[in-house]
């Protein structure tokens, strides 16, 4: 009886801590969605996180922060739908890659009231994540880029070293 118990607790932990690191994925999405890209290398990334968009490695908050910092401005809203989850927790290691499908609306033309989407960005992210105090934080960023969606706009000049340099990544993991 107590081993079954045990078992039990054990099994639930470890889907309270897949949760965890799902929701964390999710909140990235929020905040970009919603405009608060100044949270995102505080409450998303770790200290000395890595991340990788295929235009150079970029390390620790300042660096993320300034990444996030430089599409401000620029859009007038975006949509990150993520889905897909592969989620592995060890301890306080965890990987996850998601699919994402990213929906952009360029400032440029705030004319309309009703404007269909300008970019369509598919592709992912491989993250590798710890636990700390305040919950998850991911120290590794790859993304994984798929395309620019179905025919459906076309990525500015800002954009477009991103969608390049990484034409062809493919997720490293499960296999």
């Amino acid at each position: 009886m107590t081993a079954d118990l045990s078992e039990l607790q054990s099994r639930l932990r470890a889907l309270e801590d897949w949760r965890a690191v799902y929701e964390h994925e999710i909140n990235y999405a929020h905040l970009l969605d919603t405009g608060q890209t100044r949270r995102i290398a505080e409450e998303i990334f770790s200290a000395d996180a890595e991340l990788d968009y295929g235009t150079g490695r970029l390390r620790g908050r300042d660096a993320i922060h300034a990444f996030y910092s430089g599409f401000e401005g620029a859009l007038r809203g975006t949509s990150h739908n993520l889905g897909n989850f592969h989620i592995e927790v060890q301890g306080d290691r965890a990987r996850s890659l998601c699919r994402a499908m990213a929906w952009h609306w360029h400032k440029a033309d705030e004319s309309a009231s009703l404007p269909a989407a300008d970019l369509l960005a598919i592709g992912g992210y491989q993250d590798e994540l710890e636990r700390v105090g305040s919950g998850w934080r991911v120290t590794r960023r790859l993304c994984v880029q798929f395309g620019t969606g179905i025919g459906l706009g076309t990525a500015t000049d800002a954009i477009r070293p991103i969608f390049e340099g990484l034409t062809g990544r493919l997720p490293t993991w499960p296999r």
